[in-house]
């Protein structure tokens, strides 16, 4: 816990978290990955201390393929260490990696049948919060599922301390968030054992026939 106070408190614009995700945020957030057909390609953006990534191995088989991008280096080496190294070594015929970087100078293999993403979108301007959804869009197979959380009732919490143009950036990600979900099937659940509480909001790329 320690760790991650110190690498929220460095990098509060990519960390966006004072704690890391509860099992049951997890468990939503990789609800998805089981019902697809193998062999199947994962995406996480924003590993942090690898919540998620427990998850998704937990469910990986032989032939499936996992790309985890996060831009700290420290959460980056601790990934690799902890999680993933010992993991590629148990389980040969997978391929599980990590790039120590932002989404967007990651070299990806696409298409993915599923993207999970860690990243704080309040914190970041809209246009960056446009930019990576669009690559996590563009990277998911026809049908395949994007999901991301957002803290339940974060913009109205921040509003009051951002002045008048923080407001209007909090407000236009509210509208292009909620266009997402319109756009792309979505559905969200509220995940109360968490600090704070989620949304885990799931989008589906437009099946290809």
């Amino acid at each position: 816990m320690l760790g991650f106070l110190g690498e929220a408190v460095r990098n509060y614009r990519t960390t966006g978290a004072i704690a890391p995700s509860s099992r049951s945020l997890a468990r939503s957030m990789t609800s998805n990955l089981d019902v697809l057909e193998g062999p199947r390609r994962f995406l996480e953006v924003g590993s942090g201390t690898g919540a998620f990534t427990r998850h998704i191995l937990a469910g990986m088989e032989d032939g499936d393929r996992l790309d985890a991008v996060e831009i700290s280096e420290a959460f980056a080496g601790d990934l690799e260490e902890n999680l993933l190294a010992p993991y590629r070594r148990a389980n040969p015929e997978q391929v599980v990696q990590v790039h120590q970087c932002p989404i967007e100078e990651a070299r990806l293999d696409g298409p993915y049948h599923a993207v999970v993403c860690g990243l704080p979108f309040n914190n970041f301007p809209l246009s960056v919060t446009q930019k990576i959804f669009d690559i996590m869009l563009g990277a998911l197979a026809g049908g395949g599922w994007l999901t991301y959380f957002e803290y339940v009732g974060m913009r109205p919490l921040k509003a009051p301390f951002v002045g008048k143009g923080g407001r209007n950036t909090l407000r236009d990600h509210g509208d292009y968030l909620s266009k997402l979900e319109r756009e792309h099937n979505g559905r969200r659940s509220l995940i109360k054992v968490n600090i704070p509480p989620a949304w885990s909001v799931h989008l589906q790329a437009v099946p290809v026939n």
